[in-house]
């Protein structure tokens, strides 16, 4: 029952409108808020989180530049309307420092009045974005950029409250370097008590959690700071008088001028919101394990939580993650904790108001510079460093763009940076000339997307084809190429003709079918048809008069390859395997050149121990012949410790079709005496079966010849190994295995007699017979 609601509860509605905002699938979760069950959790884990909100959304109001009372009252506004209708149960919301810089500079250029209805604007797009089903679609900011930055946000914040630490009067909130202008004409007029202050309450904020982690040190700080202040008599200024009281819900009036701008700003507000709040939600989820986490729902929350904030007169809002990540931490299990977390938030404000008018503004400043130090992040530069230069690139001109230019400039600049790497990750062709040195045909090999921005590595090309033999050949694999477009073909049409030119014969090996069609759709494409090859035998037609050395030079084109690709997806695995091997199966199979049973199973070196003869023939124990086979059996499952073992017959095998002739195979004695082993199978088998029903009674045959050897029929009884018979169709590349309920071959994986595949006599063009006498 438990794993059921479990699975309830991760289930996400799927990607429809929901017109009602989602209020049908929450009526369960709100009518367990009624319920005593988890109240002891939900309501330590509210307290909790509400100790962390109180210095928080008084900082953040400061940093914003309105009223510390109503960062209060946007933290108990947004906890209640995100908890109720949001996505993630467990996520608080409510002003974040990351948006303070975005609300302070929109304060200065529209005004209080601006700044409602950015909020109302913002809260109307979320709503729409959930209700149409799009929450996902704000993931796709990059996140170099959201860490570049809230890492310049962090710095923007830190250096605009120094003149608040240093009890200098505030300049107006723009540019950094005017910050820092200002608080170097005024630092002789610093106060030593501000400072102090400010001082203790970073020290506090930082040390604190060190030695007891489960305490609020932010709010102990402000305290501290606070009676300090006032038992001393060190004068630094104070909050001021703070009303006990929520103001009354008004309609935001529109600010006189173009409204253009403020538009711009609400969209970068929506975007930003959006995509902490989604952040902070799938972080919680990662918390709390089988949490339900809906992004669109979570849009919606979000969405009411800002439209009702504007109206009350408050500061957008979003998820904010130390919040919720305490809140899932302390032990939350509904939304009623972020809902009790509003309650505590709206108590102290009505019973303590006249208190928290006493709080020093150093102090606050001191929070946000605790904060601001939290959102600097180096760690995060350094790991994107790690893994992508590139990606460290885009964080750092996001980053110093927003510092030092403007953050809304910054975040462009952020985007627009990851999207021309992207697209010159994505447009680049990779691949050069191999084999220069070698007498056979050149070998060059194209991978990736063949487009636009390919022209520097077919200039290589071309460049470098001046110099090649004429006689050998010039054979392009292009088996690796994802993607033409129409630039990409003109420049390879433009290629081939040049080497064509220079009396280079030249073949397209691997192209696919639908990348064939681009080229031939070109002007002048249609002459490259007759080069496409798909095989090594179209090669060596085509390259026909050339010094071409099919053989041994197709194999060292492919030991080249394998060097530059192979090993380095393999290289950690290689070195695993030095030391020895530990296989999980044993198959046997046919050495017919079809069957590729690592291509077909997908697996890597060292999973499959496989033995390779003609018709994947097992000779019983009783067999002179049967050493070969038993010998591989016996190490394999006693030594290797595989746990299954797997016969594996295929279509058009040339040794059945030389079997149901039911004559030795002329000029081949040693075949021959081979065959033989698989003669009992012929007393199973009608006069006019074909091939494929004489493998696959084969393959079933040989899995009884496995259980003659010994030991192998008990170890198979106790469920030591598992032995299966299978077929392999060429024609379709499909695999079949022998279902004894079934009581026939069934497609691999499918338990379902009722649903068999196709019919196994459907099968690839038959290899020739071995000659009969």
């Amino acid at each position: 029952m438990r794993q059921q609601e479990h699975a309830e509860r991760r289930i996400l509605p799927a990607s429809k409108m929901r017109f009602d905002l989602g209020i049908r699938s929450l009526l369960p979760e709100w009518k367990a808020l009624f319920s005593s069950k988890y109240l002891k959790e939900d309501t330590r884990a509210g307290f909790t989180v509400a100790a962390l909100a109180i210095p928080f959304s008084l900082s953040i109001a400061l940093a914003s530049g309105i009223s510390p009372q109503m960062g209060l009252v946007t933290a108990i506004l947004a906890g209640v309307m995100c908890s109720l209708f949001g996505g993630t149960p467990l996520t608080v919301s409510g002003p974040a420092v990351a948006m303070s810089v975005l609300i302070a500079n929109a304060l200065q250029q529209y005004g209080l009045r601006g700044v409602l209805l950015i909020g109302l604007v913002v809260g109307l797009l979320q709503i729409l974005t959930g209700v149409l089903g799009l929450g996902k679609i704000i993931r796709f900011i990059p996140l170099p950029v959201v860490s570049g930055f809230t890492a310049g946000i962090g710095a923007i914040i830190f250096l605009w409250q120094l003149p608040r630490a240093f009890g200098l009067a505030s300049p107006d909130q723009g540019h950094v370097m005017e910050v820092l202008t200002h608080l170097g004409q005024l630092i002789h007029d610093f106060q030593p008590a501000a400072l102090l202050l400010a001082s203790l309450t970073l020290a506090i904020s930082l040390l604190l959690p060190r030695v007891w982690p489960q305490v609020p040190a932010p709010l102990i700080a402000v305290i501290a700071a606070t009676v300090l202040n006032a038992a001393l008599g060190l004068g630094a200024a104070t909050v001021g008088e703070m009303s006990r009281f929520l103001p009354v819900p008004q309609l935001p009036q529109l600010p006189e001028g173009n409204l253009m701008p403020l538009l711009g700003t609400a969209l970068i507000v929506y975007a930003l919101a959006s995509l902490e709040a989604l952040l902070t939600g799938a972080a919680v989820n990662r918390l709390v394990k089988d949490l339900r986490h809906d992004p669109d729902q979570e849009m919606v929350g979000q969405g009411l939580g800002n439209a009702v904030v504007a109206l009350f007169g408050g500061i957008p809002i979003t998820g904010v993650t130390v919040r919720s990540a305490t809140n899932a931490l302390a032990g939350a299990r509904t939304r009623r904790a972020a809902i009790i977390h509003s309650l505590v938030l709206l108590t102290v404000l009505v019973l303590f108001a006249p208190v928290m008018g006493y709080i020093p503004i150093a102090s606050l400043a001191g929070v946000l510079l605790f904060l601001a130090l939290r959102m600097l992040h180096p760690h995060d530069l350094m790991a994107l460093w790690k893994v992508s230069r590139m990606d460290a690139a885009v964080y750092a001109i996001t980053f110093m763009v927003i510092v030092l230019v403007d953050f809304t400039v910054g975040v462009q600049a952020g985007i627009l940076a990851a999207l021309a790497i992207a697209a010159v990750r994505l447009g680049q062709t990779q691949g050069g000339l191999l084999q220069r040195e070698t007498p056979g045909a050149y070998r060059v090999v194209l991978s990736g997307p063949l487009t636009f921005m390919s022209s520097s590595k077919l200039d290589t090309l071309r460049t470098q084809s001046a110099k090649l033999d004429r006689s050998r050949g010039v054979v392009i694999d292009m088996s690796a190429v994802t993607a033409v477009d129409s630039s990409g073909a003109d420049m390879l049409i433009g290629l081939v003709n040049d080497l064509l030119n220079a009396d280079l014969k030249v073949v397209l090996q691997g192209l696919q079918p639908e990348f064939q069609r681009a080229l031939t759709s070109q002007a002048h494409g249609e002459a490259l048809e007759p080069l496409f090859a798909l095989t090594e035998s179209d090669v060596v037609t085509i390259l026909r008069g050339t010094a071409y050395h099919s053989a041994r030079e197709r194999l060292v084109h492919g030991v080249e390859r394998f060097r530059q690709d192979g090993l380095r997806r393999y290289g950690p695995l290689f070195d695993r395997l030095a030391n020895g091997q530990a296989p999980h199966t044993l198959l046997i199979t046919c050495a017919d050149s079809r069957i590729n049973p690592n291509l077909i199973t997908s697996t890597d070196p060292g999973e499959l121990f496989i033995v390779r003869n003609v018709g994947n023939l097992v000779p019983p124990a009783s067999s002179p012949a049967s050493v070969a086979v038993a010998s591989a059996v016996e190490y394999a499952v006693n030594v290797l410790k595989v746990t299954d073992i797997i016969v594996c017959g295929h279509s058009a095998c040339g040794a059945m079709n030389a079997l149901i002739a039911r004559k030795p195979p002329q000029g081949l004695p040693s075949v021959a005496a081979w065959l033989k082993e698989a003669e009992p199978v012929l007393e199973h088998l009608s006069e006019d079966c074909t091939a494929e029903e004489a493998a696959q009674q084969s393959a079933l045959a040989q899995v009884e010849n496995i259980l003659s050897y010994e030991g192998m029929r008990e170890k198979a009884e106790t469920g030591e190994i598992r032995i299966h018979a299978w077929f392999y169709d060429v024609a379709h590349s499909e695999l079949l295995e022998w279902s004894p309920s079934a009581g026939r071959y069934l497609p691999l994986g499918n338990e379902e007699p009722a649903s068999a595949g196709p019919d196994t006599k459907a099968s690839a063009p038959e290899e020739p017979s071995l000659p009969a006498s």
